[in-house]
């Protein structure tokens, strides 16, 4: 059986949600599967020496796709004339010879169109994830009125579109929250299976767990610079923490500028450093060297830098709020309450300061954190939960049901 993975991107360089589609096909390529990729053509350059050329089909920009990305406020259009583009590919297929797994985007919103006929899986879906109330101020009017009308939205896409219901499995790894908007869009439970929304490779688990006691007084943030990534929150932390500790931000983003001024302005210049973008490969060898990592997203919907920190044993200072939650529990991680600015800030300081001065707490987070890591997070153990739904939904041919009511 063949299976058609569906995503816009797919690359190392495209962000998390491309990262994990590239990896999972990898995955999956590697043990002997029949699997074709389908993502946009932008993303051909990335692939060249990633996948055989043979192993993927490129969906071209269509016109009406060059006018949205041409005409203001339209952009949002772009993912569903992609989908119809993918229909009309997953079309060549005979229904009873593939299986599509729409893998990304990871909201429950996006529409998708599967073809009549064709089995298919959705997910995993991680979406329905905004700021804490007390970050409000943050989003955008756009983005506070989406919020309003979420779970309308989502009731009247459940009443226009049978997505879901259609679905063989629909995977969850937003957990509650993307649960709750999957049964407002008509989802029925039933076919909800929860799982891990990344994997990782076997190289950072090769990797000598790291002693975070070892590695000096110096923190690292990594993310793209935007608004809800919370830099600033890590900076200003560092600059209400007493003594000599260090930042260091990888990362770039239209954010920089701003954090480079608010460096300036808190007279932090000998202590933050702007390292850029972090190659893959060179990530677990950079994290070692620091003592935590400070995690200060506000509207994560998993973290796989997170996951990653913990694979190697890197300690995780994060937010109670969103995908970090789900990723460890106490004793893994230490969390800070998510009520406002200024409480988020002295909380980040206190437990960076805490780090610091209590090598035992560090040492025991990091192996706490390796130990959930090797159990979990695997990309072998992660794409057999995702691929084993997908498999399963296969259509049983004629001969197959005969076989199984004679009792072969």
């Amino acid at each position: 059986m063949k299976l058609l993975v569906v995503s816009p991107n797919a690359a190392m360089t495209m962000g998390g949600e491309a990262v994990k589609t590239l990896q999972y096909v990898k995955v999956l390529l590697g043990q002997g599967h029949d699997v074709l990729l389908i993502t946009h053509e932008r993303c051909r350059e990335a692939l060249a020496e990633e996948l055989p050329q043979d192993r993927v089909i490129f969906v071209r920009d269509s016109f009406l796709m060059r006018l949205c990305w041409l005409l203001p406020g339209l952009g949002r259009l772009i993912n569903s004339l992609f989908h119809l583009a993918v229909r009309r590919i997953c079309r060549r297929f005979p229904p009873g010879e593939v299986v599509i797994q729409y893998l990304c985007p990871i909201s429950p919103v996006e529409q998708r169109f599967p073809p009549r006929g064709h089995a298919y899986v959705i997910g995993p879906l991680s979406g329905n994830i905004f700021y804490p109330s007390g970050f409000h101020h943050l989003e955008r009017p756009l983005t506070r009125l989406r919020q309003r009308a979420y779970g309308p939205l989502q009731r009247l896409l459940g009443l226009c579109s049978s997505q879901y219901r259609r679905a063989s499995r629909v995977l969850v790894s937003g957990y509650g929250r993307t649960e709750a908007a999957l049964v407002w869009a008509g989802c029925p439970p039933e076919k909800m299976l929860r799982v891990r929304d990344a994997g990782l490779a076997e190289a950072l688990f090769a990797c000598p767990r790291m002693s975070p006691s070892a590695s000096g007084d110096s923190f690292v943030w990594i993310g793209r610079m935007v608004p809800y990534k919370g830099g600033d929150l890590a900076i200003r932390a560092l600059a209400a923490l007493p003594g000599p500790a260090r930042l260091t931000l990888f990362g770039d983003g239209p954010e920089r500028p701003r954090l480079e001024a608010l460096v300036h302005d808190l007279g932090l210049g000998d202590r933050v450093r702007f390292a850029g973008w972090l190659p893959h490969r060179d990530l677990a060898a950079e994290l070692s060297r620091h003592r935590a990592l400070v995690f200060s997203s506000l509207r994560e919907a998993n973290g796989i830098v997170m996951q990653e920190a913990m694979a190697i044993g890197l300690p995780v200072l994060a937010l109670r709020w969103g995908g970090p939650l789900g990723l460890a529990a106490a004793g893994e991680a230490l969390f800070v309450e998510v009520e406002s600015e200024a409480q988020v800030i002295a909380d980040l300081s206190a437990a960076m300061a805490r780090l610091l001065a209590e090598p035992g707490l560090a040492e025991a987070l990091s192996a706490a954190a390796r130990a959930r890591a090797e159990a979990e997070f695997r990309w072998e153990q992660v794409a057999q939960s995702w691929s084993h739904a997908a498999f399963a939904a296969a259509p049983v041919s004629r001969a197959s049901r005969a076989e199984r009511a004679l009792g072969g």
